[in-house]
């Protein structure tokens, strides 16, 4: 009664958890356009997923889901470590379902002489048990001693690892349990043999005592003759589904170890409060499945089935043939809501994130994409209201972003992270939070200069001999500052044609802005401030080739960061309503 009372309310929670989950996926927006309501989601849902099975692209899309969902080839590359942490608490779980957990269910019919006491099976169950506590162990230990991962891990995390060993313990226990239990052995007498003559009794006791490590009280009596006796007794009625534990890896040795107080278990059944506590901690896992970390086995899946079976490192894209814009919205919408659930925050992204190290110049945690993630779910679920220019860390760590795309690339769930940040920095222009990338690429220097100088003059025309360093310049290497590091500049614009950022621009040749030799250049003619408003300041990569392939050994990207950094905290100190985007300064 207890294990169908528990079961079917753990089935009933996850049931209602996944429906609840299902909802969120088809009513959550994030990005600009319109939302669509949950029924015209999945509708379009429904359409893409059948026009997908019905696609060329079906075998490419189901060989990439067991690359990356089974066999997960993508970790073993990068993290061998991590690879075997995840195959072994997989495969260890899904391998005890089958022979355990749904031995009546599925077992029986694809091995029609199973018995969960019978070898190999019972070696089996107690191999599998073994590896997926050794996963589990392995990811203690990465969390424990990786400096970076104890940043991310959270109280969930320990929370899911935790209740993932104790299930596999308590499994050994009620394993171990059972076999120093005389209460079974005599419950088995009396269901199998179907004889009470107390000689041949004591004959299976010798056997039991001895081969099967029952704990009898008092002890039995073991001789040569019982245990003749006993053997042959023992082959005829119980050996066709008892095989002796020795095949038990890991309940053996704590049935050795319990031996001392079997007699006290055996009295108060404790095999049977364990075989409860068991179930209890299963049917927990069942029901917090769609609630705690335990959802990405549903929730991966899907994620990278929806990225097309290009592969990892490709470009994401919808599996659907369809080219009605309405479907590709909606469809896209709730692509978004998925990947925003299906982060298991394991802190892969923020560990190889590539403005991860500004994470401690400025203590914004969440410049990383672990933690932003976290924050840009919160802000769907619960809609922040228009912020009228006051910045706050979560705007700040959204926009230093790079869209490098190095998070989505390593990500083990496939999640599409680029197209989140994407998405979320759209919002987040919408909600009027400051986008100081954008409005330094987008307002006219002169503009720029006005809003956030706070004297009449918006050019400094001194000379760069009599340059100082600025009251607002706090720390730094100060190298705009000292003519030495960009004098030596004989304009040859080697820079500039190895610079990805001038090779992407349409006609660079007619943007006086684009050029890392020309900020260079304004830098030797002391315009400073014009160079901070250069655009080629602010679409910089940070990609170094510049710096490494100047004839003069010019520290070019360095100068560029530096005046990026500038002209971020004079923004940052210039009063919010005169920077905000799309919004003229009020006065002459």
């Amino acid at each position: 009664m207890f294990f169908q009372i528990s079961l079917y309310l753990a089935l009933l929670v996850c049931l209602a958890g996944l429906l609840w989950r299902a909802y969120q996926w088809l009513s959550m927006d994030i990005g600009p356009g319109s939302p669509g309501d949950p029924g015209r989601r999945c509708l379009a849902a429904v359409k893409g997923l059948v026009s997908a099975l019905f696609s060329p692209g079906l075998v490419r899309r189901t060989g990439a889901l067991i690359r990356d969902t089974l066999a997960q080839l993508h970790l073993l590359k990068t993290h061998p470590l991590r690879w075997l942490m995840h195959q072994l608490i997989f495969w260890g779980f899904v391998l005890l379902l089958l022979f355990h957990a749904f031995e009546d269910e599925l077992t029986l019919k694809l091995f029609p002489d199973y018995a969960s006491t019978l070898n190999p099976f019972l070696f089996l169950r107690n191999l599998m048990g073994i590896l997926v506590f050794a996963g589990v162990l392995i990811a203690l230990t990465r969390r424990c001693f990786i400096s970076d991962l104890r940043c991310v891990t959270a109280g969930a995390d320990i929370m899911a690892l935790a209740l993932l060993a104790a299930i596999m313990l308590s499994g050994f226990l009620v394993e171990a349990a059972q076999i120093v239990s005389e209460p079974i052995f005599d419950e088995m007498v009396a269901d199998y043999y179907g004889n009470d003559d107390p000689e041949a009794v004591a004959a299976l006791k010798a056997v039991w005592a001895r081969d099967y490590h029952v704990v009898f009280d008092p002890p039995a009596t073991v001789t040569e003759t019982l245990l003749t006796a006993g053997a042959e007794l023992n082959q005829e009625s119980c050996a066709v589904c008892h095989s002796k534990p020795t095949a038990a890896l890991a309940s053996l040795p704590l049935a050795m170890s319990l031996k001392p107080l079997a007699p006290a278990f055996n009295r108060i059944r404790a095999d049977q409060y364990l075989r409860q506590l068991h179930y209890l901690l299963c049917f927990m896992g069942l029901a917090l499945l769609p609630f705690t970390k335990f959802r990405h086995l549903v929730v991966t899946p899907l994620t990278l089935a929806l990225r097309g079976g290009k592969g990892r490192s490709a470009t994401p894209s919808l599996p659907t043939r369809s080219t009605d814009p309405v479907i590709l919205h909606l469809n896209r919408k709730t692509r978004r809501a998925l990947a925003l659930d299906g982060c298991t925050h394991c802190g892969t992204c923020s560990r190889h994130c590539s403005v991860a190290p500004i994470a401690d110049i400025i203590a914004n945690p969440l410049i990383l994409p672990s933690e932003k993630l976290l924050r840009l779910r919160q802000s769907v679920r619960q809609r922040l209201p228009d912020a009228d220019d006051v910045p706050d860390p979560f705007s700040e760590g959204s926009f230093i972003c790079t869209e490098c795309y190095r998070c989505t690339r390593l990500c083990p769930s496939g999640l599409d992270l680029q197209d989140l940040w994407r998405a979320g920095k759209a919002d987040l222009v919408q909600q009027h939070r400051p986008d100081l990338h954008t409005r330094a690429v987008q307002t006219a220097s002169g503009r720029l200069l006005d809003a956030i100088t706070a004297s009449p003059e918006s050019v400094d025309d001194r000379s760069p001999s009599t340059l100082k360093p600025p009251s607002w310049a706090h720390g730094g290497m100060d190298l705009c500052d000292d003519p030495s590091t960009f004098q030596a500049c004989v304009q040859c614009a080697v820079c500039s044609s190895v610079c990805p950022v001038v090779a992407s621009a349409s006609q660079p040749e007619q943007d006086p802005e684009m050029g890392p030799h020309l900020v260079t250049n304004l830098l030797r003619l002391g315009q400073s401030d014009l160079a901070q408003a250069s655009g080629m300041v602010w679409s910089c990569v940070t990609c170094y080739q510049c710096q490494e392939s100047c004839p003069q050994q010019i520290r070019i990207a360095d100068l560029l960061y530096e005046l990026r950094n500038r002209a971020w905290r004079r923004l940052k100190q210039a009063p919010p309503n005169s920077w905000r985007l799309g919004k003229k300064k009020e006065g002459p």
